[in-house]
């Protein structure tokens, strides 16, 4: 997936792709300190890095992982 922009950052849609999830997941992870935002677009609203976001992406399924003690990719597997 290309950014439309030019400067190479996310938008919150664009991120939420990237990563296959839902625009209210990105903002949410925003909320929860999980993704900071690296800049703002000409209306206010947050940018994101390709790296930020997977970075989010793999402390939130980690966070999950160690609060549940249930491994999703264990799931899927027996499934």
């Amino acid at each position: 997936m290309r950014p439309a922009r030019g400067d190479g950052f996310l938008t919150t849609a664009e991120a939420a792709r990237l990563v296959g999830v839902k625009p209210v997941t990105i903002r949410r992870w925003r909320h929860l300190g999980y993704l900071l935002a690296q800049g703002l677009d000409e209306h206010g609203y947050p940018l994101h890095s390709r790296t930020a976001v997977r970075a989010a992406e793999r402390r939130v399924r980690e966070n999950g992982l160690q609060a549940s003690g249930i491994d999703p990719r264990q799931l899927r597997r027996a499934a």
